[in-house]
């Protein structure tokens, strides 16, 4: 498997519930050719090991890294007791069943069957799962909706023909959702509303491509990926909710990250300008972006 565009050897991580272990996509890079020397990567050709591709799991002290799964999951995410995975697969919405240790992949249930659909996100009480989709829409533009998670009562909540998409839900303990909106050409910001739709409030006002907004265990902050017009690219933001205060937590890059149940957040480390020993990388630090630490390591060989 080559790639001239680098792809993050991992992605997507999502803290279990439990606290103890977390989930990631994985495709191990095996061997990186700098044709044109070291100093240009971006002229470099990335092999990966497409026979180890999956979703694996690690425990939240980084040992025991291990596949479980041969395949990836697009924008998983854990059911609020940690029982079950949700997933988009071929741009429908699945749910899977995890023990702990183990998916049935035999009890896999598809929950939409109709358009494309990305980003599912439960309910704190484990009934509904909402999710973006442009199921019933005149443009074709993906909007939020919600659907009990057995599948049934599908309804669309936040819905915005004439403006732009609404997408990439998640729901806060408080049964808010909070969510991104397109605004502008290029542009996206942070809103949340409540479970039926109403009650918006714009959380980010700016002309970066702000994304993947989460909630921290207690609603307490906001955190998203912003993708900034100058020149710091793609970090990780916080926004306080009591305070009313943003925050820059990563100066090196960062693509997607999950909320531990106590408030530590893993991250994936990678801007796309060169894949090493540290870029590419899942790591862990506090809230306040202390205590950062290093999780998951890439091991290639360098060809020159």
């Amino acid at each position: 498997m080559f790639d001239i565009v680098p792809s993050s050897p991992y992605n997507d991580p999502i803290w279990h519930p439990s606290g103890e272990i977390i989930g990631f996509n994985h495709i191990p890079i095996k061997e990186i050719h700098y044709t044109y020397g070291f100093d240009c990567p971006h002229q470099a050709t990335y092999i990966y090991d497409k026979d180890s591709a999956g979703f694996w799991l690690i425990n939240a002290d980084g040992t025991n890294q291990r596949r479980v799964l041969s395949y990836t999951l697009t924008t998983p995410a854990w059911s609020s007791n940690g029982d079950w995975i949700a997933f988009s697969q071929g741009a429908q919405i699945f749910k899977m069943p995890f023990d702990g240790n183990q998916f049935d992949t035999t009890a896999i249930e598809q929950l939409t069957f109709e358009g494309r659909n990305f980003f599912p996100t439960w309910s704190p009480d484990g009934e509904w799962i909402a999710y973006d989709s442009d199921v019933d829409s005149p443009t074709g533009l993906k909007f939020i909706w919600k659907m009990k998670s057995n599948g049934l009562s599908k309804k669309r909540i936040a819905f915005t023909p004439n403006d732009g998409e609404t997408r990439m839900p998640f729901w806060g303990n408080d049964f808010k959702i909070v969510h991104i909106r397109y605004v502008g050409i290029g542009s996206s910001e942070i809103f949340e509303m409540d479970s039926s739709g109403n009650n918006i409030i714009r959380i980010t006002e700016n002309e970066d491509m702000d994304q993947y907004p989460k909630y921290s265990p207690h609603d307490k902050f906001i955190c998203y990926i912003s993708q900034s017009q100058s020149s710091d690219g793609t970090q990780l933001w916080r926004f306080d909710n009591k305070e009313n205060e943003f925050k820059q937590l990563t100066t090196s890059g960062a693509l997607n990250f999950s909320w531990s149940p106590g408030g530590k957040i893993v991250y994936l480390k990678f801007d796309y300008s060169r894949i090493d020993e540290t870029k590419g990388t899942l790591w862990v630090m506090d809230a306040d972006r202390n205590n950062k630490q290093q999780l998951t390591y890439n091991n290639f060989q360098i060809i020159q």
